[in-house]
C-alpha cells in the first residue's frame, strides 16, 4: 500500500482501461432542504468555490457520469441531473431515483457539502464492492450512508418498497442489505483526518472550517 496521496497502479478489476472506476455511476445529492444551515448548501462558497464543484472536481476524473440529484431542477450547474422520481424527501429519494436512472451496476453517491472527498479513499472503497449491496464505512461508532457505493439490483427495490411504506432512513436500510463495512483503520492510509466524511450541516461548521478547526 502506497503513502496517502500516492498514485497506485489501478486493479483492472475495479477500474476500466479509461481509469474510470468500473460499470458505476456517481451523483451528487443537492434537493435537500438545507433547513439548519438557513440557505442551499450547493452554491455555498468554500475556498473560493462552490461546495457542489468541490464535489464535481473530486468526482469528474474518477466516474464516466456524475449526475447531480434535486428536488426541483437547478440552472446553476451543466451536469445532468436526475429530479426526484418518488414521492417525500430525504438522500433515500434522491438515492433511489438516481438508481432507476441509471444504467450502471453501481451508484457512488456523495452530498453536495462534502467539499474533501479523497479520490484515493473513493477507489479503495470501489474495489469492495464484489459480490456485495453497498460499500459504506463506520466513523465514530456511526454508520456513514454517504460517501458509499450501491448496487442498483439490490438496493432500488428495498429503498422503493420502504419508500412506498413511508420508511425513508437509511440508516435502517443498512441491515437488511449484504453490505461492506469499512472502518477507520481501513481508511485511514488514504484520507488521514478521515475528511471524505465533513460535511456542512449549520452556518457554524461552516465559521469552523473556514478558521481551520
Amino acid at each position: 500500500m502506497s503513502a496517502e496521496g500516492d498514485l497506485e497502479p489501478l486493479d483492472s478489476r475495479v477500474h476500466g482501461n479509461d481509469g474510470f472506476v468500473a460499470n458505476c455511476t456517481a451523483v451528487i445529492l443537492s434537493g435537500g432542504e438545507s433547513r439548519r444551515m438557513g440557505r442551499d448548501k450547493a452554491g455555498i462558497e468554500i475556498d473560493g468555490k462552490p461546495l457542489l464543484q468541490h464535489a464535481v472536481d473530486v468526482l469528474a476524473p474518477l466516474f464516466a457520469e456524475v449526475l447531480v440529484s434535486v428536488h426541483a431542477r437547478r440552472f446553476d450547474s451543466d451536469l445532468p441531473q436526475v429530479v426526484d422520481a418518488f414521492a417525500g424527501r430525504g438522500p433515500m429519494v434522491g438515492i433511489a431515483s438516481a438508481l432507476a436512472a441509471i444504467k450502471t451496476d453501481w451508484l457512488f453517491v456523495a452530498g453536495c457539502d462534502m467539499p474533501y472527498l479523497s479520490p484515493q479513499l473513493i477507489r479503495h472503497m470501489a474495489g469492495k464492492r464484489r459480490r456485495h449491496d453497498a460499500v459504506l464505512a463506520e466513523i465514530g461508532g456511526r454508520l456513514q450512508p454517504m460517501p458509499a457505493f450501491y448496487a442498483k439490483n439490490a438496493c432500488l427495490p428495498a429503498m422503493q418498497t420502504r419508500i412506498e411504506q413511508g420508511r425513508r432512513s437509511l440508516l435502517r436500510l443498512i441491515p437488511s442489505l449484504h453490505t461492506v463495512i469499512l472502518t477507520e483503520d481501513d481508511l485511514r492510509p488514504f484520507d488521514s483526518a478521515l475528511r471524505s466524511f465533513s460535511d456542512f450541516d449549520t452556518p457554524e461548521d461552516l465559521t469552523a472550517a473556514e478558521s481551520g478547526d
